[in-house]
C-alpha cells in the first residue's frame, strides 16, 4: 500500500526519531545513573550496546529502502544527502558505544561537532552534483528512463560530468542526445547572467570549468532546438526526440 516515496520517507522519519531518542536516553541515563562498581558499569554499556543495535537494525532497514527508492526512480540531492547521512548516523552511534565501554562520556560534545563537520565535509569532498550525475547515467546505461530536466537543473559542477559523457563513445544514441539535451536546457536557464558575463565577485572555479566545457562542445549543441513558447521548456535533439527541460525528480 506504500509508494516507493513514501515507504522511503517513513523509514527514513522512523529513523531520525529513533535515533534523536536513544542519544538522548543514553546521555540522560548516563549522567543519572549511578554505576559504583564494576559489574554495574557492565550492566549498563552491555544494555547501551543492545539499544544501538537496535538502532543499528533500523538504519540498516532505512538504508536499504532509500536504495530501493534510487533504484526505481534514479538519484537526487535529498536522497544522497539523506544517505550520507545515515552513514555518518552509524558511525556517530558507534562512536558513542565506545565512549561508553572506554569510560570517555566526557567527549560527548567532541564527538558530535565531530560527526557534523565529517557529514559535511563529505558533501564537499564527494561532489553531490557529479555523483548525481554519474549514478543516474549509469542507470540509464541499464535500461532506466533518464530525466535530462533534472541534471540540467544542477549547478555547474554538474556540466563536466555529463561534457564527459556526452564525449564519450559508450553511450547510445539515445542516451547521448538526452545528455546533450541536459547541455542545452543548462544552457538556457543560464540566459539571464550567463557564465562568461558575470561580475567577477561572482566568479567561481566551477563557472569556468563549465564554460570551458560548453564551449568545446558548442559545435554539436547548436544542432539542438530548444521550444520557449511551452512549458515546460521541450529541447528536440538532432534526431527529432524530445527532452523536457523540467525533471520529474523535482517534484519527488
Amino acid at each position: 500500500g506504500f509508494t516507493y516515496a513514501e515507504y522511503a520517507r517513513r523509514g527514513f522519519g522512523e529513523l531520525v526519531g529513533v535515533a534523536s531518542l536513544s542519544v538522548l536516553l543514553l546521555k540522560g541515563l548516563s549522567v543519572a545513573t549511578k554505576k559504583e562498581s564494576a559489574a554495574n558499569r557492565c550492566i549498563f554499556s552491555g544494555l547501551s550496546a543492545g539499544l544501538v543495535a537496535l538502532v543499528l537494525v533500523m538504519l540498516v532497514s532505512a538504508f536499504q529502502r532509500l536504495s530501493l527508492y534510487e533504484s526505481a526512480y534514479g538519484f537526487t540531492r535529498l536522497r544522497t544527502y539523506s544517505h550520507i547521512f545515515m552513514i555518518w548516523l552509524a558511525l556517530y552511534m558507534l562512536a558513542y558505544l565506545a565512549m561508553e565501554f572506554l569510560q570517555r562520556q566526557n567527549q560527548f560534545i567532541n564527538f558530535t561537532l565531530l560527526a557534523i563537520a565529517g557529514f559535511g565535509l563529505t558533501l564537499g569532498l564527494l561532489g553531490v552534483d557529479p555523483f548525481i550525475v554519474r549514478k543516474n547515467i549509469e542507470r540509464s546505461v541499464q535500461g532506466e528512463p533518464f530525466d535530462a530536466g533534472y541534471l540540467a537543473g544542477l549547478s555547474s559542477d554538474a556540466v563536466p560530468v555529463m561534457a564527459e559523457f556526452f564525449s564519450g563513445k559508450y553511450l547510445s544514441a539515445d542516451l547521448r542526445e538526452g545528455v546533450g539535451a541536459a547541455l542545452v536546457c543548462f544552457q538556457y536557464m543560464q540566459e539571464s547572467q550567463p557564465l562568461d558575463e558575470r561580475p567577477w565577485q561572482s566568479f567561481h572555479l566551477a563557472d569556468r570549468a563549465a564554460l570551458s566545457a560548453l564551449e568545446s562542445l558548442s559545435q554539436e549543441l547548436t544542432q539542438y532546438e530548444i521550444n520557449a513558447e511551452e512549458w515546460p521548456l521541450v529541447v528536440t535533439s538532432p534526431r527529432g526526440m524530445w527532452f523536457p527541460c523540467q525533471g520529474f525528480l523535482e517534484w519527488d
